[in-house]
């Protein structure tokens, strides 16, 4: 797949049982409607990876063209897998990188980044806030987004576009979603003039919001990157730091 990555496997791979039950699992702890049955051949023949050059001495990783003004490519370190306690005992098991479930617990419940049927399934590297999600609606069932570190954005990337642009990325984008829904600015109420608009302080400002509207704007800080799951690994290119 990489001429100089290693994808090292994180779990022994899963079975087609063991798919619908991840499915089934993922239904029942997070309202995802829909496994992405590509993600799914993925998890059986690799149960979640890490990619890794095959030379300690080489710098080089993985990255993804990401359509943002203040940023122009993302790390991807690598991709969820799923721990079964029967793993226990067994290679691979590499329990300290991140996991499908815990992930997206973590994403969802604990930062309330993931809006609803957005699955979280791959990310940037341990310590940043950045993730690629997949969706789990009918709308746009499949679609791969990236999601920016709301904290490194705040001090890096809202700077950057208010420097050179005049403008906040995240707060024009919503904006504009507003006015293809026949809203404006005006009718919106900051509760604070120096913050930027939110989605959830928009959708709570404003009465009888067409459903389509808010799906948009809970989904305003996720920008698209590929069509599907496959579509996301054959994106992936082999860079040099």
């Amino acid at each position: 797949m990489f001429k100089n990555i290693e994808v090292i496997p994180q779990f022994p791979s899963l079975t087609p049982d063991d798919i619908l039950d991840v499915s089934n699992r993922l239904k029942e702890r997070f309202g995802y409607k829909k496994f992405p049955s590509e993600y799914g051949d993925f998890l059986q023949e690799t149960n979640g990876c890490l990619f890794s050059p095959n030379d300690e001495e080489l710098e080089i990783g993985i990255q993804l063209k990401i359509d943002l003004p203040f940023i122009e490519k993302a790390d991807v370190a690598g991709i969820f897998g799923v721990w079964y306690d029967r793993f226990d005992g067994n290679e691979p098991s590499n329990t300290n990188w991140p996991e499908l479930f815990a992930s997206n617990e973590n994403s969802k419940e604990n930062f309330d980044v993931l809006p609803d049927n957005m699955m979280s399934f791959a990310y940037e590297e341990d310590s940043s806030g950045s993730l690629f999600a997949i969706s789990t609606d009918q709308r746009d069932f499949g679609q791969v987004y990236y999601y920016y570190d709301g904290y490194m954005y705040s001090i890096f990337g809202r700077k950057f576009m208010l420097e050179k642009f005049g403008y906040c990325y995240y707060e024009q984008k919503l904006l504009n979603t507003l006015e293809k829904y026949g809203f404006d600015r005006s009718q919106i109420k900051k509760t604070n003039e120096l913050s930027e608009f939110e989605p959830y302080q928009v959708i709570n400002s404003l009465e009888s919001l067409p459903e389509d509207c808010e799906f948009e704007l809970l989904r305003n800080r996720f920008v698209p990157v590929a069509n599907s799951f496959n579509d996301f690994m054959a994106k992936l290119t082999e860079v040099e730091w």
